[in-house]
């Protein structure tokens, strides 16, 4: 078992989120520098199709919304100071060419066929139906209006429930005995830090856990490597290793998931990669 792709570009992975059944768009920052990259990449091979984009010469204070299969929606910041959304910007999914802009709604929620926008004018809050195409609006009456918000919900429950396995802690919902066993064989002798997450899934049990790494000179402060695990869960067989990272100061929670067979986990800070579990 390997990753079958690994994406990475210039900058931090700051947003990525899935675009369509087939793409994954996103963004990475460079926050010294105060400069912001899109990219976009097919889901099967890994292939990119933006790479480093630099929209407005990599305007900061912008920031990724929604997408479709064809569309990368972002919005402005109000200002550097305040970083709530104003107006909608579409640009072409797999050239990063701007489509246009709307300067009256901001964005509210996207569909593969639909995108709605929202605004707040003098206490009134008024929605629309955006054309993907040109970026007109059409103002959906009250009646229209208030199926929204169950719609949205949908939207989000699909996101986040339907679609997507996160990792579980194992203090709060143990994995079982199998499970266990496995943790204490990986684990050996050494004293974990914090709690182990796991992912129980077709008989893959995937987890990752922190240990201590030793202190650096510069500072004494104890700091910790953070160990990523896939097992065979029936026969205690290990499948995959990776360290996601060598000197944290805190163990914290990781971001491993699955969609639709595939395993995706973040190294570092800036690299994503893709396990496809049902090879």
């Amino acid at each position: 078992m390997n990753p079958d792709w690994k994406f990475s570009q210039n900058g931090n992975l700051w947003k990525f989120i899935f675009a369509g059944k087939n793409n994954i768009a996103g963004e990475t920052r460079d926050v010294e520098k105060k400069i912001l990259y899109f990219f976009s990449l097919d889901i099967s091979s890994g292939r990119h199709h933006v790479k480093n984009f630099l929209f407005e010469d990599g305007n900061y204070w912008i920031s990724t919304e929604g997408a479709n299969d064809k569309i990368l929606f972002v919005s402005r910041f109000q200002s550097p100071e305040l970083p709530y959304p104003k107006n909608i910007i579409a640009l072409d999914l797999k050239t990063g060419a701007k489509l246009w802009e709307n300067e009256e709604y901001i964005f509210h929620f996207c569909t593969d066929e639909k995108l709605y926008g929202i605004k707040n004018s003098f206490g009134k809050i008024t929605f629309a139906e955006m054309n993907q195409e040109d970026g007109s609006a059409r103002t959906l009456s009250d009646e229209e209006a208030s199926l929204l918000s169950g719609m949205k919900a949908k939207s989000d429950e699909d996101l986040y429930n339907e679609y997507y396995d996160y990792p579980k802690s194992h203090s709060s919902y143990p994995a079982g005995n199998a499970a266990e066993e496995i943790f204490r064989s990986e684990t050996g002798r050494d004293i974990v830090e914090g709690d182990i997450e796991y992912i129980l899934r077709d008989n893959y049990l995937m987890f990752n856990y922190y240990v201590e790494s030793g202190s650096p000179a510069e500072t004494g402060r104890k700091v910790y490597k953070n160990i990523f695990c896939v097992y065979n869960h029936t026969s205690g067989e290990k499948l995959f290793e990776d360290l996601l990272s060598e000197n944290s100061n805190y163990s914290v929670p990781d971001n491993f998931f699955i969609k639709d067979g595939r395993l995706y986990y973040l190294k570092g800070r800036s690299e994503l990669l893709s396990i496809n579990l049902q090879e």
